[in-house]
């Protein structure tokens, strides 16, 4: 799968953003190339990629820029000035994990000047399972709505319908149906359907194209 230096994830509350920006960071990782996380996740303080730092991105070699380590568990726009740095250095590869609403987008908001004009892929996930994307017109509205806020617009869909442990094949075939109907209406193609990895593994095996992911986010009620 190929992929442009700067990737933007972008996705409402549930659609499993923050896990397609991990693993996709660390698909990078493996193919080779130096990445950095930015987690920009400044409204959700239950599921940010920040909250695996030590347990998965050290041991990866994946460093994480977002808040600084004294406000971990801050809710306050407190970003380092590190993700300039990211954005400007060409041989430095990025995930941005933007919060899951247009107020989250606009932190991402005041970077769009600087990143307009760099090698980037911006990244829409959907979940039909939420009930703010559950068919095309829901989701073309809501791809207007944090395209306003975050000042920069979609380049990939990507299907990542599910319900967390309990997702069923036929919850990705019917997420995969809306997108390829958004990607009708509005010329936005496809960058790939994701499901966790077992779920993926049967997919590949009835002849779909699908990106396997791991869950690594806990809810606080299973930090246990």
């Amino acid at each position: 799968m190929d992929y442009k230096r700067l990737t933007i994830v972008l996705g409402h509350y549930g659609t499993g953003k923050t896990e397609i920006a991990i693993n996709y960071a660390r698909y990078i990782k493996e193919t080779g190339h130096d990445v950095d996380i930015v987690d920009l996740d400044i409204v959700n303080p239950y599921f940010r990629s920040r909250e695996v730092r030590r347990e998965l991105f050290d041991k990866w070699g994946i460093k994480v820029i977002g808040a600084d380590e004294k406000y971990m568990n801050a809710d306050m726009p407190a970003l380092s000035r590190d993700i300039y740095s990211v954005i400007q250095d060409k041989e430095k590869y990025a995930v941005f994990d933007v919060g899951g609403d247009d107020a989250g987008a606009i932190a991402f908001g005041q970077y769009h000047n600087i990143i307009s004009n760099k090698d980037v892929d911006v990244l829409f996930i959907v979940n039909v399972n939420r009930p703010f994307t559950k068919d095309a017109d829901s989701v073309i509205k809501y791809i207007k709505l944090v395209e306003n806020a975050a000042r920069i617009r979609v380049t990939h869909l990507v299907n990542n319908t599910h319900l967390s442990y309990d997702t069923s094949i036929e919850d990705v075939i019917k997420g995969q149906k809306v997108v390829e109907e958004v990607s009708r209406i509005t010329g936005v193609p496809v960058k790939m359907t994701a499901a966790k990895r077992d779920i993926a593994e049967r997919l590949i095996e009835m002849g779909y194209e699908v990106f396997p992911i791991d869950l690594y986010m806990k809810a606080p009620w299973n930090k246990i």
